[in-house]
C-alpha cells in the first residue's frame, strides 16, 4: 500500500473526485449535511455512527473485545468513546485527562488501561487509586513513585512498556518505537523493573507492551515486535511472576487514498499472523494477546464540513480559500497527510491543480493542494474525508478562532455532541485576573 503521511502523492490520487464522494463521505448523505451547515453552520466535524461501528466491528469480529483497548487519543469525543465501549471493547488513555474522558463517557475504571508518557507523582499516585485495569510505567520515575504509593490492600494490574528499537511509522513524528524514542525500557532493562513491581506490595506486574508508531500498513514489523517481548518475558523467569499479556499497542493505518476500508489494512489478517507466531514460539502456555487501535476504528467515520469564501488565482495557480482551516485539521500541515477533498454533491473536475486553503493569517495554512476542483464557487459545501481520526482532538484556537462543533449522525438522523465553542470560551480563565487587577 501507498504511505499514509509525507510522501503520499497530493496531486491527483488516481480516481475521479466524484468516484470517492459516491463511495464515501463516511456514509453521510449530501441532505444532512446540507442540514448541519444550515442549522449550526461551518467548520463542523461530523461523524457516521454506523461507520463508527463498522470500524469497531473489524476489530471485534478478529480479536475478543476484552483484548481490543480503543485509543483514546484517536478521537476522544464523550459520544465518540460511549459508543465504541457498547460494543465491549475496553479503553487505552493516554494522559490522565483522558482517562477522566473515558470514565466520563460511563466506562469502568476497569475497562481503562492508564499509559502515556511521562506521569509524574501526582498521575501516579491517582491511577493506582482509581483502580484502572491496567497501569503501564514507562521511565523509573513512574516505577518508583508507584512504589511509594501503591496500595497492598488494593493490588494494580501494571505493565511495563519496552522500547523494541524498531522503526516504524508513515512519519517521523509518529514513529514511537525507534531506539532513540522517549517510550519506554530498553529490553536489557525490564527484568530489573518487572522485579522491582513484583516486590512492591500492591503492584501485581501481569503485562509487556509495546507501540510501534502509527499510520502501519505491514504486518512485518508487529511481528518483529512479538518477537522481541517473547524473548524478554522469557528472560523474566526468577524475576517475579510470570507475564501474562502482551500488548502490541495501536498503529494500524488507514489508506487515505483509497475511496473506503477496502484498502485498508485488515486488523483479521494481523491478528491471525501474530496468533500464529505466538503458537510457534509460546504454544499453549502463550499469553493473552492484546491490542490498542485508534485510527484503523474512526478515520473513516468522520469529516470535516466546510464552506468554501472564495476562488482565487496566483500566477496560473487556482485556490480555493474555505472556513476550515489547520487551526481545526491539521494533519496535512503536521504530516503532509492526504485527504480526499470534494463537494458534497457530484464531482469535481478539471485537472489536479487546485489548493484548497484555510483562513488564518499564515500562508502555511493548508488542507489540500493539486485537487480536481475547478467549477467549485464561493458558498459551495466541500467536506475533507476519513477526518474522524486525529482531527478534533488536535484542533487549536490559533488566530483566536473557536474550535468546531462535532456532530454525531445515524441514517438521517443527526445532533451535536460537542457545542461550538464560544467567545467567550476563548478567554475562560482569563477573565477573573482581568478583574482582580
Amino acid at each position: 500500500m501507498s504511505g499514509r503521511e509525507a510522501g503520499t502523492r497530493e496531486a491527483g490520487n488516481g480516481a475521479e473526485p466524484g468516484a470517492a464522494a459516491a463511495s464515501h463521505a463516511a456514509g453521510i448523505a449530501p441532505e444532512v449535511l446540507e442540514e448541519v451547515a444550515a442549522e449550526i453552520g461551518t467548520p463542523a466535524y461530523v461523524y457516521d455512527g454506523r461507520a463508527l461501528d463498522a470500524g469497531v466491528r473489524r476489530w471485534t469480529e478478529a480479536v475478543p473485545p476484552e483484548d481490543i483497548l480503543y485509543s483514546v487519543k484517536a478521537n476522544s469525543n464523550l459520544s465518540v468513546l460511549r459508543r465504541l465501549a457498547s460494543h465491549g471493547i475496553g479503553l487505552e488513555a493516554g494522559t490522565w485527562g483522558e482517562y477522566a474522558r473515558a470514565r466520563r463517557s460511563g466506562v469502568p475504571s476497569d475497562r481503562v488501561t492508564l499509559g502515556g508518557v511521562p506521569k509524574d507523582e501526582t498521575t501516579v499516585r491517582s491511577v493506582l487509586k482509581a483502580g484502572v485495569g491496567l497501569a503501564v510505567f514507562q521511565a523509573e520515575g513512574e516505577v518508583e513513585a508507584a512504589a511509594r504509593h501503591a496500595d497492598p490492600g488494593r493490588p494494580t494490574p501494571a505493565g511495563v512498556r519496552v522500547l523494541p528499537g524498531i522503526r516504524a511509522g508513515a512519519h517521523p513524528s509518529l514513529e514511537t518505537g525507534a531506539a532513540d524514542a522517549k517510550f519506554g525500557f530498553a529490553p536489557d532493562e525490564v527484568p530489573a523493573v518487572w522485579r522491582r513491581l513484583a516486590e512492591t506490595p500492591g503492584l501485581e506486574p501481569t503485562t509487556l507492551a509495546v507501540h510501534l508508531g502509527s499510520g502501519l500498513d505491514d504486518a512485518a514489523p508487529y511481528v518483529t515486535a512479538l518477537d522481541l517481548l517473547l524473548d524478554v518475558a522469557g528472560e523474566l523467569g526468577g524475576h517475579g511472576p510470570a507475564v501474562r499479556a502482551l500488548d502490541v499497542g495501536g498503529g494500524l493505518g488507514v489508506d487515505y487514498e483509497a475511496g473506503d476500508a477496502e484498502g485498508d489494512p485488515d486488523p483479521g489478517e494481523l491478528a491471525r499472523r501474530l496468533r500464529r507466531r505466538m503458537e510457534e514460539r509460546a504454544g499453549e502456555e502463550a499469553p493473552r494477546l492484546r491490542f490498542e487501535p485508534g485510527r484503523s476504528v474512526c478515520a473513516r467515520a468522520g469529516v470535516v464540513l466546510t464552506r468554501v469564501q472564495y476562488g482565487r488565482e496566483r500566477g496560473g495557480r487556482p485556490a480555493l480559500v474555505c472556513d476550515a482551516g489547520y487551526s481545526d485539521f491539521p494533519r496535512h500541515v503536521l504530516y503532509g497527510a492526504h485527504h480526499d477533498i470534494g463537494p458534497i454533491r457530484g464531482e469535481g473536475r478539471g485537472p489536479a491543480d487546485v489548493a484548497v486553503l484555510g483562513p488564518t493569517c499564515e500562508s502555511g495554512d493548508v488542507l489540500g493542494v493539486g485537487r480536481s476542483l475547478h467549477g467549485v464557487e464561493a458558498d459551495d459545501l466541500l467536506v475533507v474525508r476519513d477526518a474522524g481520526a486525529y482531527g478534533f482532538v488536535m484542533a487549536s484556537n490559533y488566530n483566536s478562532r473557536p474550535r468546531p462543533p462535532e456532530v454525531l449522525v445515524d441514517g438521517d438522523d443527526w445532533r451535536p455532541i460537542r457545542d461550538r465553542e464560544s467567545l467567550d470560551d476563548l478567554w475562560r480563565g482569563e477573565t477573573k485576573h482581568l478583574l482582580d487587577d
